[in-house]
């Protein structure tokens, strides 16, 4: 049985995504042609495009418009609200895995923007999430990372410890104990999956209606672990 790659719920003969699938990237959408560019033109484009994107990162991103007449993602250098997420060679899956990882911590009551797979036209598998620092029209929501909060830089945003982070929360959140338990629930997920990249920038803070709190959870991975080797949570 197959299953809508956004939802995971079962679908019938012929279809690509199920309603509800498509709904969550945009209440028009009524179906999604696969993305126009093959893996390596992807790799490619986020090379050439890596200066415009305003969110920073080791893996290959594209920042992305959805037309929901045409049914298709379009690929430009500003105003994107979808981030891409191409496989980035030698690994294998890295797409699915943060799709599942996301779904996983739906299911535990962990908040998450709307995600999934997209196929591409040469059946190479993209991840697309929508971004939670965009609203309405033309508003952009003020967000700050762990990073940016305690005065880290990317060369020292494993040196750092939960007590640290829980003063960030009370310092910064406008109800502390709701935030705690919010990362709290995020850090013991994190650990069941085995996910050892939890560093600062892979938390933020998001300023909405004059309310400041956790941001929607971004950046989730499984980690394979060998036999008998340990999670390692690295906050």
């Amino acid at each position: 049985m197959r299953a809508c790659p956004i939802t995971l719920e079962p679908l019938a003969d012929g279809e690509m995504f199920s309603k509800s699938g498509l709904r969550s990237l945009h209440p028009r959408l009524t179906h999604l042609e696969p993305l126009a560019l093959g893996q390596d033109e992807q790799l490619r484009q986020a090379r050439l495009r890596a200066d415009k994107m305003s969110i920073q990162g080791v893996q290959p991103k594209l920042s992305a418009v959805l037309k929901p007449k045409e049914g298709c993602f379009e690929v430009v250098d500003r105003g994107g609200r979808f981030i891409l997420k191409p496989n980035p060679p030698p690994y294998e899956e890295v797409p699915a895995n943060e799709a599942l990882s996301m779904t996983l911590a739906k299911h535990a009551g962990i908040e998450g923007p709307p995600h999934g797979l997209l196929p591409a036209v040469d059946g190479s598998w993209v991840y697309v999430i929508r971004r939670f620092d965009r609203a309405g029209r033309d508003d952009r929501l003020h967000v700050e990372d762990f990073a940016q909060l305690s005065g880290a830089s990317r060369d020292t945003k494993y040196a750092s410890s939960l007590e640290q982070v829980a003063k960030l929360l009370e310092t910064h959140c406008s109800f502390p104990a709701v935030e705690k338990a919010a990362l709290a629930r995020r850090l013991l997920f994190c650990f069941l999956i085995g996910n050892e990249d939890m560093h600062l920038k892979n938390f933020s803070l998001i300023v909405e209606k004059g309310k400041v709190s956790l941001a929607p959870a971004y950046d989730f991975l499984i980690k394979r672990l060998e036999s008998g080797s340990p999670a390692r949570i690295r906050t």
